[in-house]
């Protein structure tokens, strides 16, 4: 057994956990202690948080180096304390970000670059599905195919309904065919994705049908140290939506999306032309304006909006962003 204690200051386990697609890899028997089930180090790692620390327990052989990397990606440590990235950001965004940061102390963005076929599948199975049901079929996935995920792909839709006869599976399975025809398999995917830019990782993704701009950003925030990007999930809409601080705002546009980049910096360093609705796009806007502290913004919004912020009944009397939000009190 080899056990390691990294530094934590100011640092949830628990927080950054729940809306990581990271976390489909893992089991949470209690708060603050998560278990590797499936894929590197799968049933041999156990992360617990120990007030400012993190401890790691791996029951296998491995160089303590190595380990304390993957641990580093794993648990978002790798990610640095965004609060000293507030003071660059401009209104209205400063104020939402502060009492953001405020609320959802710790949280930080878990990748997981040596999985990345596994949180592809996360990711393919979240299209209009809630998250701990996707964790559930992630389980049921794991315990069957861990360490050969390219089988799913050959499987007849009488041998997927063993694992559920939600469309997601069946879905995600006509997507995973498609890569594996494209790029020769799910690891061979992987490396590729990992050889490039996240951004040109990105163009590749979408050059897949039924991959469109949301599914592609959270496979890459997931899994690269990409922290511009930021999903734009149902929760991320409507928070913006609704604290009115983007009006008139417009979604990604996958026929943009795969010709042209968000903004202007980086279209020049990959030889893309800058996207013509950059100005109006959702994404765009949090790319140019937040930067590295966009996919953060994404990921407390997916907690507001779990918490405060839901779809029908929202708790606005209690939400710590009502000051700011121009819809507070429209629900009460």
């Amino acid at each position: 057994m080899i056990a390691i204690e990294l530094e934590a200051e100011g640092y949830d386990l628990q927080k950054s956990f729940e809306p990581s697609f990271v976390s489909s890899l893992y089991e949470n028997p209690k708060p603050g202690v998560w278990i590797k089930v499936a894929g590197t180090l799968g049933k041999a790692l156990r992360l617990e948080q120990h007030g400012d620390g993190v401890a790691a327990f791996c029951s296998t052989s491995i160089d303590e180096e190595h380990l304390k990397s993957l641990i580093v990606l794993e648990t978002g440590l790798w990610y640095r304390d965004p609060s000293g990235f507030l003071e660059k950001v401009r209104a209205p965004f400063r104020g939402v970000l502060e009492k953001l940061a405020e609320a959802y102390r710790g949280v930080r963005i878990p990748i997981a670059p040596h999985d990345a076929h596994y949180i592809l599948l996360s990711v393919l199975l979240s299209r209009r599905a809630n998250y701990e049901m996707v964790r559930r079929w992630c389980y049921a996935i794991w315990s069957r195919y861990d360490g050969n995920l390219e089988r799913l792909a050959y499987l007849k839709p009488g041998a997927l309904k063993a694992i559920t006869r939600s469309y997601q599976l069946l879905e995600a399975v006509s997507v995973l065919r498609r890569i594996v025809r494209r790029f020769g398999s799910l690891r061979d995917w992987a490396r590729d994705a990992a050889s490039k830019p996240p951004e040109l990782a990105r163009l590749a993704l979408l050059s897949v049908k039924g991959i469109g701009p949301k599914l592609a950003d959270s496979v890459i925030l997931s899994i690269s140290r990409a922290p511009h990007f930021a999903p734009c999930d149902a929760h991320l809409v409507r928070l913006v939506r609704r604290l009115g601080i983007i009006p008139g705002f417009r979604l990604p546009v996958k026929s943009l999306c795969a010709r042209y980049a968000c903004v202007e910096d980086l279209a020049e360093r990959y030889g893309l032309k800058p996207c013509p609705i950059r100005g109006s796009c959702l994404r765009g806007i949090l790319t140019s304006r937040l930067g590295p502290l966009a996919g953060w913004f994404q990921t407390l919004a997916y907690l507001h909006g779990r918490s405060f912020c839901r779809a029908s009944k929202p708790d606005c009397d209690r939400c710590p962003l009502r000051r700011l939000c121009a819809s507070s009190g429209k629900y009460n």
